[in-house]
Parts: structure tokens; sequence; C-alpha cells
């Protein structure tokens, strides 16, 4: 018998317009869900009390991700291409620094380190950013990959997990390649569908997942940094947005243009459940690091989009 889909544990609802990206700030004093918006816009949540505790303006252009680092800082990434820096001064959080290249992207930037952060550049290139002093640490320059056509706009970047020298980049053109960050150099290539959206990774079956435009997921392997194509999911209608693996490795979900969440066991590949709460595309999906008292629950699902609220989920912790 199929086991049927959960239901939210709560949508968070406010006038915050689409929203881009999530992002969960737990620790032992705080239980807060971020969510960044087209208009500039970042509201912190309380989960405790479900209510918006602030919000502030972190420019004019969407905010494509953020990030939590060290606990100490937080990252907030733009369509206009800057990444700002932000310290807690007074409970409220007030620039630090910012880091400008000056390139439109919509290529969400990645933390290698508590002082790295890996970012899209112009004509297919990444860059290596320092969090400390701004600086442009290292570039991994396009002409390293050997291929007989442009390879287009970075789409896609994901560091592998427990290293700092080994990152997978999802090109425009439909080709993922793995990059050794110290040596700047390729060590492999596979060809994919073009466009890629989406991209996570994770280790326990040296196994990744990738979304697109069309209505295929493909998922494939790295061992002895060779990529193989493993197989391919069908969806039920056409277009990925986002592709998110539960920290406990058991689990992944898939955000579709359709509004839908798509459940996967990441051991058998397949589908779980089809969740339909949200009738418009779903931009991000995140899990919580850490357990969350306030829904005593060990890995909360968030997710949002177009649709402009914020669904919570416990899905078969």
């Amino acid at each position: 018998m199929a086991v049927i889909p959960p239901d939210p544990k709560y949508l968070l609802r406010s006038d915050m317009g689409c929203i881009h990206s999530l992002l969960f700030w737990i620790n032992s004093d705080v239980e807060h869900l971020y969510a960044g918006c087209a208009l500039g816009k970042v509201y912190i949540w309380d989960l405790k009390r479900n209510r918006i505790l602030t919000k502030f303006d972190a420019g004019i252009d969407p905010c494509l991700t953020m990030h939590n680092i060290n606990n100490n800082n937080l990252l907030v990434q733009q369509k206009c291409g800057s990444i700002k820096i932000y310290n807690m001064s007074n409970s409220h959080w007030s620039i630090n620094k910012i880091i400008d290249h000056d390139y439109h992207s919509f290529c969400r930037c990645q933390v290698l380190s508590e002082d790295i952060v890996i970012t899209a550049l112009k004509d297919s290139n990444i860059g290596l950013y320092s969090v400390k002093s701004s600086n442009m640490e290292l570039t991994l320059y396009s002409s390293e990959v050997l291929y007989s056509k442009k390879l287009g706009e970075v789409m896609a970047i994901k560091p592998l997990p427990s290293t700092d020298q080994k990152i997978l980049v999802a090109y425009e053109i439909g080709l993922l390649v793995l990059w050794d960050i110290t040596a700047k150099k390729v060590l492999h290539c596979m060809d994919i569908e073009s466009c890629p959206m989406a991209l996570d990774f994770e280790t326990s079956y040296m196994q990744g997942i990738i979304g697109s435009p069309s209505e295929k997921l493909e998922i494939f392997n790295l061992s002895s940094d060779t990529l193989t194509t493993k197989c391919t999911l069908t969806l039920k209608n056409p277009g990925t947005s986002v592709i998110s693996v539960r920290p406990d490795k058991k689990l992944f979900t898939v955000g579709n243009w359709d509004g839908r969440l798509r459940i996967f066991s990441q051991k058998t590949l397949k589908q779980l459940a089809v969740l339909d709460q949200h009738k418009n595309t779903v931009h991000d999906v995140i899990y919580s690091p850490h357990y969350v008292e306030a829904y005593n629950c060990k890995y909360l699902m968030a997710a949002a989009g177009k649709d402009s609220y914020i669904s919570l989920w416990d899905i078969y912790n």
C-alpha cells in the first residue's frame, strides 16, 4: 500500500512576494528561517512563534542564495553580481564586506570553507573569493575544458563534501565537469542535458542528481575521479528548479516548475511522495542542518517559490 503523503507542518505567509532562497539559522539560542526575496528583502522568521522577527533590505535585486558562515556571518548573493557579507551588530545584520565581480548570473554561489566562496564569472570562468579580504584567490579558466563547443553560462556549482579540493560544475551547453581546485585542472567531463538548472551530490553512494528544463532527472556516479551516467528518471511534467539531498542522505527532494515537491529515496531512486501544496514554481528547498525543537523534527524541510509563502514539512523522519 502506498504511503500517504504528509500534510505540511505549517505555512508561513506574509507579503514577501516571490521567494528565491531559504536558509535555516539554528543554534542553542535561536531557531530562525531566512527568506530571500525577488525585490531584495530578507525576511527572518522565528520558528518558535511562526512570526516574522524582522526584515532588512539587501538591495533591489533578487536574493539568489544565502549562507551561514561559521555562525558569525550571513552571506547574501544577489542577481546583480554582488555578494554581501553581514555581521551581527546590536541584534541587527550590518554589511561588513561586499564582493562585487560585476557579473549578472542565476548561478548560486557556494561556500567551500569558512573563508572561501565559489561563484560564476563571465566567459564560463569560476572565481574563488576570500570572505575575509574580499579578494579573488583563484580562477578556474574555461580554457582548461577541452570541448568542441562554447560552454555557455556556468549554471550550477557543487563542492564535493569532505574535501576542499574538488568541485562539480554544470555548464549551459550540457557538460558536467569535475575540477581539481588546487591543481586548477579538469579531472573529468560528462555530457548531460543542456541548460542544467539544479545539481546536488552526496558521498554515501557517491551519487549526484541533475535537473534541467526537460522532464528528466539525470543520476550519475563518481568513482576514482571519473563521472559515469547511472540512469535517468522521468518526471510527469518538465522543469526542475532545485534539488536538495537530506543531511542523512536517505532522501532527496526535487522542486519543480509545476509547483510539486517530489521526494525520492537516495538508495532505490524510487519516488516516495509528491507534495502538491505549492501551485507555482518552487525556487528553493532546504533541510535544517540540526534538530528543530519548535517542530520536534530532526530534519525539517522548507520550500518556497513564486507563490509567496513557505511550507514546512516533517518528511519521513
